[in-house]
């Protein structure tokens, strides 16, 4: 603790000076007030806790000096929570290209948190006149679908079997990343 409070002190001691020396005269009136007030405490610092290490000399820490908000140290035997997880790189994942006898389906889920909120597809059936048609007519109610039931039970469109069944495969692996918290 003493090793702390004199890191603190010199490091203090050392902005201030570097303040005022390239401060100079030019320098604002309350930069070099802040750098003559002396150190600020450390956490812990000017606490109550009577069991707290005078700080070097055998005195008391000061007062905390007025405008400066007050830190608490963490009681022993009391663990501080982990950070949080960093956030995903993208709010995108990609989900397989997945074959069917008209063509192949691929989506692109995209999320806020891990609420999907658009399924773009990267690939739809247009191998035929037919297929293109019908994947036109699929693809916007799977999609509604996918976003509002925020998952891949979807129900098939008629007339567009495989292609509905390959696009609910293409997005359920993309679910299944999103929720390993893989990220493209």
């Amino acid at each position: 603790m003493r090793r702390a409070v004199l890191a603190v002190a010199g490091l203090a001691a050392g902005t201030s000076l570097l303040v005022v020396v390239k401060g100079g005269a030019g320098a604002a009136p309350d930069t070099v007030a802040a750098a003559n007030a002396g150190p600020t405490p450390s956490a812990g610092a000017g606490s109550p806790d009577p069991s707290a290490p005078a700080s070097p000399g055998g005195k008391k820490p000061a007062a905390t000096p007025s405008g400066t908000k007050k830190t608490t140290k963490p009681k022993p035997g009391k663990t501080t929570a982990a950070p949080p997880p960093a956030a995903p790189k993208s709010n995108k994942v990609v989900g397989p290209r997945v074959e069917n006898p008209y063509g192949a389906v691929q989506v692109v889920i995209e999320l806020s948190g891990t609420r999907i909120t658009n399924v773009r597809t990267l690939e739809m059936p247009d191998l035929e006149a037919r297929s293109d048609q019908l994947s036109s007519l699929a693809e916007p109610q799977l999609r509604d679908e996918a976003i509002r039931e925020q998952g891949a039970n979807l129900d098939t469109v008629s007339g567009a079997t495989e292609t509905s069944e390959s696009y609910k495969e293409s997005l359920r692996v993309a679910i299944e990343r999103m929720k390993k918290g893989e990220r493209d």
